[in-house]
């Protein structure tokens, strides 16, 4: 482990925040004394947890932190991430993001349904209403209402005919 690097990774996050170490262990969940231990190089082997809440609070990048503090495996696997260096406001943001995207994309499905539903329940009522003049010549339904009503159903069909537009999901960022 490289304790000086480590220091030096975390008080200029730290300043750049503009926080004090107090603030950060309070932020991080940790507490003052582990914190500061950490800093001075006192933790020989530093929890991973501790190091993720650290890069959380200050929004850096956990790979490096992991790095400098001797967890060469976990670097590994990292390294073949596609968020590799990302910090954690970036992964948040890609995460709130996407989760707008599927509601859109969720939102868009369920109209196209509700317009399946009523035009099918339109075209019921239409047949229904077909079917009542076919046997009554006295109906007060009339071919041109069925052919306006049929017309209303189709026009509003189209709408389910459209696709998503696949342009709003988020793009990649690597």
């Amino acid at each position: 482990m490289n304790s000086e690097r480590l220091k030096y990774l975390i008080e200029s996050a730290r300043l750049r925040k503009d926080i004090s170490q107090r603030e950060l262990s309070k932020i991080a969940g940790i507490s003052r004394s582990t914190l500061n231990d950490l800093i001075n190089g006192k933790i020989k082997k530093v929890d991973i947890d501790d190091l993720r809440k650290i890069a959380e609070a200050l929004d850096m990048s956990l790979r490096e932190l992991l790095k400098v503090a001797g967890y060469d495996d976990f670097v590994l696997y990292f390294s073949k991430d596609v968020y590799d260096g990302k910090s954690s406001e970036d992964l948040k943001n890609s995460i709130e993001e996407y989760q707008n995207s599927e509601k859109d994309l969720l939102d868009f499905d369920y109209q196209k349904r509700k317009t399946v539903r009523e035009a099918r329940h339109y075209l019921f009522t239409i047949i229904e209403h077909l079917k009542y003049m076919q046997e009554n010549k006295d109906s007060l339904y009339t071919v041109n209402k069925a052919i306006e009503d049929i017309q209303n159903v189709y026009d509003n069909l189209e709408k389910v005919v459209q696709k998503y537009d696949y342009n709003k999901l988020p793009k990649r960022f690597y």
